[in-house]
C-alpha cells in the first residue's frame, strides 16, 4: 500500500498541530463527553478519502467520537502503559506522598531541603509569558541535558528524534497557552527543565531532564513534586507523566492506564483490514513484551556486550575524608570551578549534598606536599581522595 494513503499521528503530541486532519475523522476528543470539553478546536467536513488513519498513544481515559462512523471501521489495540496522578484538591503534595510511601516522602523532602539550602534556587513556569530568545535558550539546555542523561543511561531518547519539529512548533503553542516549560534554576543556570502539553485541566509531561552534575539532589523527583504542586495550585484534574515503564513513575502515580493504538479504515476495505491486523498486533505484541520486562533485559545485555559503564565508573572514582581545621590553615584557597582542575562541578555538588553547605561559602584548597584537594565550607571540610586506577 502506498504511504500517501496512510496518515499516522501520535495523538497527545500532535493533537494541536494536526487539528484539521484529526477533525476530519473525529468530531470529539476530550477528557469527558461534555461538548465544552472538546479539544478539537476546528471544524472540518468528514473525510471521504479512502485513507487509513493510525492514531498512536491514545490514553484510554480520553473520550473519542468518530465523525460519520457508519463509513469507518475502527480497530483499537492495547499498547504500553501510561502513568498519571489523578489529583484530589484536598491533599497537599506532602499528604499525597505520606499516603503513598512514607520513606520516599522523607527522601524527597530531604533532597528538596538540601537543594534549597545549598544553592540559590528558584522555580518558574513559562507559558504565555515567554520571549523567543528565552525559549530557544531553555530548549538548548533541555536538549543538551537530555543527551547527557540518556548517554548516562546508555539509551536513546525518542523525543530527540523529533526534536526539530518540537523546537519549531512549541513556541507558538506556548504563546497560546497550550504548552509550558517548567524550570528549576541555580541562580541563572537552568538545572532541570520539563516541557509539557496542556489539554484543558490535564498537564501532560512530555520531555523532562536535568543537569547530571546535580544527580545527588534527585531533580527528576523534584520536577514531579513541583509540577504536581503547580497542578494543585491551578485546579488541574490530572498530571500525566506519559509512557515509559520507569520506577519513579510507578512510585508517584495513582493511575496506571493503557495507551491504545487506534486504526481507522473505510468500511469493507480489505487493505485496511490487513493493515490493521499487521500494525495493530505489532503494537499489542510489543506492549506484551514490555510488560514482561523483555526490553529491560535486552538493554542490560546490550550494556554488558558493549562493556560500557563509563558514567558509573566516573561517579565511583573518588571519596571524601573528613578533616580538622588545623590540617588546611596554612593553605591558599583557589576557585573550585577554575578550569583545568580535577575538581568537577559534580564533585563540588556531591560535597554540598553531604555537608549541607551553601555553594557560595565553599572554598577549595590544594596541598602540594600531600597532592591533596580540600573542599571547605563554613561548617565542614573534606579531603578528596581519588581512586588512582580511575584518575
Amino acid at each position: 500500500m502506498l504511504k500517501s494513503n496512510r496518515v499516522s499521528i501520535t495523538l497527545l503530541t500532535e493533537l494541536y498541530l494536526k487539528q484539521e486532519i484529526i477533525s476530519c475523522i473525529y468530531s470529539h476528543i476530550g477528557l469527558s463527553s461534555n461538548l465544552n470539553n472538546n479539544l478539537i478546536g476546528v471544524k472540518s467536513t468528514p473525510s471521504n478519502k479512502k485513507k487509513i488513519y493510525s492514531f498512536t498513544y491514545v490514553p484510554d481515559y480520553i473520550t473519542i467520537v468518530v465523525f460519520n462512523s457508519i463509513k469507518w471501521t475502527e480497530k483499537i489495540f492495547p499498547s504500553v502503559n501510561g502513568y498519571a496522578i489523578s489529583i484530589d484538591d484536598n491533599l497537599s503534595v506532602d499528604d499525597y506522598l505520606r499516603q503513598k510511601n512514607k520513606k520516599q516522602r522523607e527522601n524527597i523532602n530531604r533532597a528538596l531541603n538540601r537543594l534549597e539550602t545549598c544553592f540559590n534556587v528558584h522555580y518558574k513556569m513559562f507559558q504565555k509569558n515567554i520571549e523567543e530568545e528565552e525559549y530557544f535558550f531553555l530548549m538548548r539546555h533541555l536538549k543538551a541535558m537530555t543527551i547527557k542523561r540518556f548517554e548516562q543511561r546508555n539509551q536513546k531518547s525518542d523525543s530527540l528524534t523529533n526534536w526539530d519539529k518540537i523546537l519549531s512548533t512549541s513556541l507558538a503553542l506556548m504563546k497560546e497557552g497550550k504548552a509550558s516549560l517548567f524550570v528549576i534554576y541555580d541562580k541563572d543556570l537552568p538545572i532541570a527543565i520539563s516541557f509539557n502539553y496542556i489539554y484543558s485541566k490535564l498537564l501532560f509531561g512530555y520531555i523532562s531532564s536535568y543537569n547530571i552534575d546535580y544527580y545527588k539532589f534527585s531533580l527528576g523527583h523534584l520536577i514531579i513534586y513541583k509540577l504536581f504542586e503547580w497542578c494543585l495550585d491551578n485546579q488541574y484534574a490530572q498530571y500525566d507523566m506519559g509512557w515509559g515503564d520507569l520506577d519513579y513513575k510507578k512510585l508517584w502515580c495513582n493511575n496506571i492506564y493503557s495507551f491504545n493504538h487506534h486504526i481507522l479504515y473505510p468500511k469493507y476495505s480489505i487493505i485496511g483490514f490487513l493493515y490493521a491486523l499487521k500494525h495493530g498486533n505489532k503494537s499489542k505484541i510489543l506492549a506484551f513484551l514490555i510488560s514482561k520486562g523483555v526490553n529491560k533485559r535486552f538493554s542490560r545485555v546490550k550494556k554488558k556486550l558493549k562493556g560500557n559503564n563509563r558514567i558509573t565508573q566516573k561517579r565511583l572514582s573518588y571519596k571524601f575524608k573528613k578533616l580538622t581545621p588545623t590540617q588546611f590553615e596554612q593553605l591558599k584557597g583557589i576557585d573550585p570551578l577554575q578550569k583545568n582542575l580535577h575538581i568537577t562541578k559534580q564533585i563540588l555538588n556531591d560535597f554540598l549534598f553531604l555537608t549541607q553547605e551553601r555553594s557560595s561559602n565553599v572554598l577549595l584548597y590544594y596541598s602540594q606536599i600531600e597532592n591533596l584537594y580540600i573542599l571547605k565550607g563554613k561548617k565542614e571540610a573534606r579531603a578528596i581522595l581519588f581512586n588512582q586506577s580511575n584518575h
